[in-house]
């Protein structure tokens, strides 16, 4: 969400000074932006320099603070602005950043859809403007996947009528939506075929089953045994890459879920109770998804013909790629304000 930001804030005669850490720098990096920290992996904020001293050196008119995991330089550089007395912009690129980070003191908060937006004014009230600014996850509309993944897909079209992609985000609640899902599958009738799609990080891990003796990815293949050779691999490209041109797209928490929404296609968040304990300590109320209206909920088995419908138009547009135009003159406008 930043990086986009910061690139056109810059073609628009803004100077921008850039605070990264970890794999952050590496991205700005393969986009030929420069960072002030390159060659720290995780700067400690409380040994490594003096943030309040920083912020005078460069005396910014407002600075932006993003919501990563661990949250290092945002939650040091939003404390010193708010002492500073500097307008502070939370730039949210996931659902309920401010609800995890609410001692900042915010004068905007940037986000990804009306959800989050409504998230963040209830936590914070109507004083502080709201931007929906869009998704950065979510793929513009001329986006196409790469061409591994078409011919696979033209391939597997030639043997099966529908496409169904399963894309499962974490740990033991994969385990419990596959456990739902394959269930399901077999009340459903038709000539489909499932592609699953593991999360890269987490499949290769211990899972808690057969006594930490397989991975999550074993534990997820056993699972799918019951569908035969309805279980299609496809491992070239992502997750957004399956979603665009997939009949059906299956998920909970995963943000291709957005995607497959805004390319039109029936989405279905799957909620066992595992997936909705991980919901609430991400501090959701719903699924994001499902709150905006362009997924249906599998909690129970069931004949899943009646849950795959289209999206409407109107609910599409809801679920929109980063507009980072948007941003800028959400602040542009609060410095404006401010005088």
């Amino acid at each position: 969400m930043l990086l986009p930001i910061a690139r056109d804030a810059r073609k628009f005669g803004h100077q921008v000074i850039i605070l990264a850490e970890g794999v952050g720098v590496d991205h700005y990096k393969k986009e030929d932006v420069k960072t002030t920290f390159s060659d720290i992996p995780n700067p400690d904020p409380e040994t490594n320099f003096d943030s309040d001293f920083l912020l005078e050196c460069f005396s910014p008119d407002v600075v932006l603070v993003g919501f990563p995991y661990p949250n290092h330089l945002s939650q040091e550089f939003g404390l010193a602005a708010n002492r500073q007395n500097i307008p502070l912009v939370g730039v949210e690129d996931w659902w309920g950043g401010v609800k995890r980070n609410s001692n900042l003191r915010y004068s905007l908060v940037l986000t990804i859809d009306e959800y989050a937006a409504d998230l963040v004014s209830g936590c914070l009230g109507s004083e502080v403007p709201v931007s929906v600014i869009g998704n950065h996850t979510i793929p513009n509309s001329d986006y196409h996947s790469p061409e591994a993944v078409l011919a696979g897909i033209k391939e597997i079209r030639s043997r099966f009528k529908e496409v169904f992609v399963y894309g499962g985000g974490g740990g033991k609640h994969t385990t419990e939506e596959l456990k739902l899902l394959v269930s399901s599958l077999q009340k459903t009738a038709g000539n489909w075929c499932l592609i699953p799609r593991y999360h890269p990080n987490v499949k290769k891990m211990l899972a808690w089953e057969g006594g930490n003796k397989r991975t999550f990815a074993e534990v997820w293949d056993e699972l799918l045994l019951p569908l035969g050779n309805r279980v299609v691999r496809l491992d070239a490209g992502n997750s957004d890459d399956m979603a665009v041109v997939c009949d059906a797209y299956f998920s909970s928490l995963g943000s291709s879920m957005s995607t497959a929404i805004s390319f039109g296609k029936s989405t279905v968040a799957i909620l066992p109770p595992a997936t909705m304990d991980v919901m609430r300590d991400s501090k959701l109320e719903v699924i994001p998804a499902v709150y905006l209206g362009g997924a249906k909920t599998l909690t129970e088995v069931q004949d899943l013909r009646i849950l795959l419908s289209y999206p409407s138009v109107e609910t599409t547009k809801k679920f929109i790629a980063l507009q980072p135009l948007k941003a800028i003159e959400a602040i542009e406008k609060l410095l404006l304000a401010a005088g």
